[in-house]
């Protein structure tokens, strides 16, 4: 049989071919400190033995949310695209991070229609080499929170020139931030992915594998994502003073002008003035960029929650290799057991993520298409599609009345 000389429900590594799938994402270890000890292996899918059948649940859910967010992705697009931009007011900004989460929908509706299998032999998790459609996901997945990560920076930069300074970007920042927005992630996208890969490592997507890829993927985006959270409290920052200087003066101004040592009343009148008139404008600036500063947050919020538990979960991989005190209660439960999981959840929850946390992760990514499309929607879409479409129907209806004659 596949165990060999290790014990069930472990299969012994000898009798598996070294080379196909993804080795490094094998989880296995010697049986005991005898040289001639066996090296014995967790069956393939390992998140079969540490998670529940909610986890394949959860998996599931997460790709039909993926479904409906790029449905409307895509219909956000399309209305940008080909509607006039009095019904859109579309912004190059947000066409550009719509790219980037229809990348981010791809990477779990692509396993979700091809219902890969997820295992290259009884204990080697299939990758990039061995799978096209890990391939596909595991691409499409790195792409878009790279490109994500940067779009939002941009955004929230633009957000901050616009609100802090009252600069309005124009044809230059356009081209840099073309330049930022797609050459950067584009040059990490291929060092990860051809430096780091991609496989298995639990559910139908696949994400990048462990071997550098702090440096390649992980470090970027949290740097770039720390970068933005930066710029986002700093123009937050600059509006709560703002708000708090127009209540000062507002509330000074009674008591300066009853005192007889306070300055010239044209003094007084000039700073509260100017005061009133930055907050006139803050107000207006923030009611049309309250959507953006959503946006921002959001995406911030799921990408650094995304990239925290995958950080987390690659350390809790590399400290198994060296110290397995910590999972050895695990290992001889399922030994008592024969191989029964459901006896030995309760253990792998304590050095393992928990399912609760890894399920949210998942949901939160998959929401982000529709979150994304309730926050961009207008019903004025509506009704340029109406109008294209009648447009289409009855060219002759709006044609000039000179043309006719």
């Amino acid at each position: 049989t596949l165990h060999g000389a290790c014990i069930s429900p472990f299969y012994d590594a000898s009798l598996f071919p070294s080379e196909g799938g993804y080795i490094g994402g094998r989880l296995c270890s010697v049986q005991s400190q005898d040289p001639n000890s066996p090296l014995c292996c967790l069956p393939c899918p390992a998140s079969y033995w540490a998670y529940s059948d909610n986890f394949d649940t959860l998996g599931t859910v997460s790709g039909w949310l993926n479904v409906v967010g790029l449905i409307l992705q895509t219909f956000m697009l399309l209305s940008n695209t080909f509607l006039p931009a009095t019904r859109t007011r579309s912004h190059y900004l947000t066409q550009c991070l719509i790219i980037a989460v229809i990348f981010i929908n791809l990477a779990f509706v692509i396993p979700l229609g091809a219902e890969p299998d997820q295992c290259y032999d009884g204990i080697t998790p299939n990758d990039m080499y061995t799978s096209m459609t890990c391939a596909w996901s595991g691409a499409f997945l790195l792409a878009g929170a790279l490109a994500g990560s940067f779009w939002i920076l941009i955004r929230a930069f633009s957000m901050h020139l616009t609100v802090v300074w009252d600069i309005v970007p124009g044809p230059r920042f356009f081209n840099i931030s073309q330049a930022v927005g797609w050459g950067i992630p584009a040059a990490l996208f291929t060092a990860a992915i051809s430096i780091s890969g991609v496989s298995f490592r639990f559910g139908n997507a696949c994400h990048i594998n462990h071997e550098d890829s702090m440096v390649t993927f992980w470090g970027w985006l949290l740097a770039v994502a720390g970068a933005a959270v930066i710029v986002q409290i700093s123009t937050f920052g600059y509006c709560l003073r703002v708000f708090f200087n127009s209540l000062w003066e507002d509330s000074a101004r009674p008591c300066s002008q009853g005192s007889a040592k306070s300055l010239p009343m044209s003094v007084m009148s000039a700073k509260s003035r100017r005061a009133r008139t930055i907050y006139r404008r803050l107000k207006n600036v923030l009611y049309l960029q309250w959507r953006g500063i959503l946006i921002v947050t959001i995406v911030l919020v799921d990408v650094i929650f995304f990239a925290v538990v995958f950080v987390y979960l690659d350390k809790i991989e590399e400290s198994m290799l060296h110290d397995y005190t910590r999972v050895m209660p695990w290992v001889i439960c399922l030994i008592q057991s024969g191989g029964d999981r459901n006896q030995c959840f309760h253990l792998s929850h304590k050095w393992l993520i928990s399912e609760p946390t890894i399920g949210a992760m998942l949901i939160m990514i998959s929401l982000l298409g529709i979150e994304l499309f309730v926050l961009l929607f207008r019903w004025s879409l509506i009704t340029g599609w109406k109008e294209r479409w009648a447009t289409m129907r009855n060219p002759q209806e709006f044609v000039s009345l000179d043309a006719r004659k």
